[in-house]
């Protein structure tokens, strides 16, 4: 149908990013309402709904359909959230079966991290390539799997959580109260508390990051890399070899074509790209290591562009 588009979600703990996207993965509209968790899920369906139809009038046609991710367990057969730690009052809650009445159109629930692969795979790649890893680098690091074309969820719908990977045994605490995971070395919490550290242990070093040492984000650890700050040069080092070090193993074990990392601290690629791509080199396996292209995504909101773009599918494609 000319002119046929779907809407893509991508619920946050405070924010939920709304695109209207075209099948090609053009991004037609784009708007923001506040989560309001608190509110419950019921408040949440009824604005999402308000929100889509607002979008609908803009463009001057309805949405074919409507496509959801969220952080969290996802039972996506149910269309319902299992475990959610920013989203508590939301589990057990049927979001899609909620959302496709409220619209009356068919609706998706995916896993956030599941919609940014698929959106990785469709707009970033071009479906040129049928293999590929997403990872997600926000507050944690999330994964999403296509293979052979298809969305990979895996027996329990919670393949993809690459950022619980350890990647340093016996390391730092990550939040889901093992230590070492990817997550505790590369996700936004890490990287500032890495900056700390270094900080604390090396108290003569000069460094433009100690009058932000309580409130550091990445964003600062970046803008002093740039500038030529050492100690945060070595916090992107770090970032970079515990991402290699996951990569790797991800490589060896999926042989993919690409792997996209998406989200906010990978906007720092340039800045620990070098140290992860020599962490690759070091592989004596080079045929994989030679073929996977490892990638920083470009595409804004992709979490929500996938959402959107899976709900266009004709099959769900799994």
């Amino acid at each position: 149908m000319k002119g046929r588009f779907g809407v893509g979600v991508d619920v946050g703990g405070t924010f939920a990013k709304i695109v209207a996207v075209a099948p090609g993965g053009k991004v037609l509209e784009t708007l923001q309402i506040p989560t309001e968790v608190a509110w419950g899920p019921r408040s949440f369906v009824r604005r999402t709904a308000e929100a889509v139809r607002a979008l609908e009038r803009r463009l001057g046609r309805r949405a074919a359909a409507l496509g959801l991710g969220a952080a969290g367990d996802l039972d996506a057969a149910r269309g319902r959230l299992r475990f959610a730690p920013n989203l508590r009052d939301f589990e057990g809650y049927p979001l899609r079966d909620a959302l496709a009445r409220a619209l009356g159109r068919p609706c998706v629930v995916e896993n956030d991290a599941n919609m940014a692969a698929w959106g990785a795979y469709v707009v970033e790649l071009g479906r040129r390539h049928p293999d590929v890893l997403a990872l997600t680098m926000g507050t944690g690091i999330g994964g999403g799997i296509v293979l052979g074309g298809r969305l990979h969820s895996g027996a329990t719908g919670t393949a993809g959580e690459f950022g619980h990977m350890t990647v340093v045994p016996g390391g730092a605490l990550c939040s889901c109260g093992a230590r070492g995971c990817l997550e505790a070395y590369a996700g936004r919490r890490a990287v500032a508390r890495q900056a700390r550290e270094l900080l604390a242990a090396n108290p003569r070093r000069r460094s433009p990051l100690r009058v932000l040492a309580r409130r550091l984000d990445p964003r600062d650890v970046s803008e002093a890399a740039r500038f030529g700050d050492p100690l945060a040069r070595e916090v992107w080092r770090a970032v970079g070899l515990a991402l290699g070090r996951g990569i790797a193993n991800l490589v060896l074990a999926f042989n993919p074509d690409a792997v996209v990392l998406t989200g906010g601290v990978s906007r720092a690629g340039a800045l620990f790209m070098p140290a992860l791509e020599a962490e690759l080199r070091r592989n004596p396996f080079r045929a994989p290591f030679s073929h996977a292209r490892v990638v920083v995504g470009r595409v804004e909101n992709i979490g929500a562009v996938g959402a959107g773009l899976l709900a266009l599918e004709p099959r769900r494609p799994r």
